[in-house]
């Protein structure tokens, strides 16, 4: 399993966003380092509760955002969040069921589609975001 990091090609340019990003690419790097060494299944429990917190945050930070700033592809994004925290659930749902094999797999599921997600979805919106705050700045 490859590590997770997150890169410059993961930049979407918004401060927040990238922070958010940064912390979540870091958590799931701490569950795939609990599961490549071994750690005790509480461990590995309380990696994914931390990453699983992470991303909950991040996500409703988002939508906040784009409601807020009437985000047109409100409804699609929030169908991609809708992916990630099924993935995430997943992952959860393995860890409970000790199902080393299946929380390996999920990680690499949850950490593909986190970083397709990073480089599309959320680029899009926060290009978005960017040219909202020039209009309202201009106004």
């Amino acid at each position: 399993m490859q590590p997770l990091e997150w890169t410059s090609d993961d930049f979407v340019y918004e401060p927040q966003m990238d922070a958010d990003h940064q912390k979540l690419f870091a958590d799931a790097e701490g569950v795939r380092q609990s599961l490549v060494f071994g750690k005790p299944a509480s461990q590995i429990g309380f990696q994914l509760w931390h990453l699983a917190k992470s991303f909950s945050a991040h996500v409703s930070s988002e939508e906040r955002l784009m409601r807020r700033s009437r985000y047109p592809a409100f409804q699609w994004h929030e169908e991609q969040h809708r992916a990630g925290r099924t993935k995430i659930a997943r992952l959860t749902q393995a860890a409970h069921r000790n199902d080393e094999l299946g929380l390996r797999d999920g990680l690499q599921d949850f950490a593909r589609w986190m970083q397709d997600h990073v480089r599309l979805a959320d680029r899009m919106f926060a290009a978005h975001l960017r040219n909202h705050e020039r209009g309202r700045a201009a106004s």
